[in-house]
This record gives structure tokens, sequence and C-alpha cells, in this order.
């Protein structure tokens, strides 16, 4: 089973968890911000403010997500290389400047992508050898 195959769906569904305890935890501040119309309803409300951006980044999960598995079922291969490097520097930073959150949730994402990497490059220099393409050490 390639797992990479699903590496969209997974960042989707961290995206609909982020999203939903968003909603969740911000009720108080969405309900506040519905009764007070939601033109300009943030202000310097911080706590809104914070409930607002923690929904977005949800949202921007989910559509980052269905975009990714879009490419994938097209392309018929895995996601490109600078994403795993990516989601994996973004994880590492957002665990050490945040240790008690969700960032972890990124980390078995990152390392799908870096083992679908590794496979190509295995599989890339088995078949390289056979053809005569590899130098000799």
């Amino acid at each position: 089973m390639k797992l990479w195959k699903y590496s969209g769906t997974f960042l989707t569904a961290t995206g609909i968890i982020h999203t939903i305890y968003a909603l969740f935890i911000g009720k108080d501040a969405f309900s506040e911000m519905l009764r007070n119309g939601l033109v300009n309803s943030i202000g310097e409300n911080y706590s809104q403010g914070f409930a607002f951006w923690f929904l977005i980044c949800g949202v921007i999960l989910i559509l980052l997500g269905q975009t990714l598995q879009y490419y994938i079922r097209k392309e018929q291969k895995p996601a490109p290389v600078f994403l795993g490097y990516s989601i994996l520097l973004l994880t590492i930073i957002g665990c050490i400047i945040e240790p008690a959150s969700g960032f972890w949730l990124f980390l078995p994402q990152a390392l799908l992508l870096f083992i679908q990497i590794k496979n190509r490059i295995v599989i890339s220099f088995y078949f390289e050898k056979r053809a005569g393409l590899c130098l000799p050490s």
C-alpha cells in the first residue's frame, strides 16, 4: 500500500480537526462576533482575533490538502520534495515554540513524504545500477 497516495487526504483531515477544534474553543468569541455583526467585529479583541485566525488556518489546511490530493491523483506521483522539507521545517519550528500544541500532527505527514522520496531514490539507484549507469566507488 502506497501511503503517499493519501498525503492530501491526511492534510485535509488535519485541517478538518483544526477547524472543528477552532469552532469548539472559539464558540464564545464567534457568538459575540455574530451578535455584534461581522463587519469590523474583531477590532482589538485578541481572543476573537485568535479564534478567527485559528479557524482560517484550518480552512487553509483543508484547501492545501485538497489541492495536494488533486495533484497526486492527476499526476500519479508523490508530492514534490520541497513540500516534505517545508512541512518538516514548520513542524520542528512549531514544536519548539509551542510544544504542547497540535504541531506534532504534521510530523507523520512530513515523514510520509520523506518515505516516498527515499523509496524513489532507492528505486532510481537500483535501476541505474542495473543499467550500468552508476559510477563504481
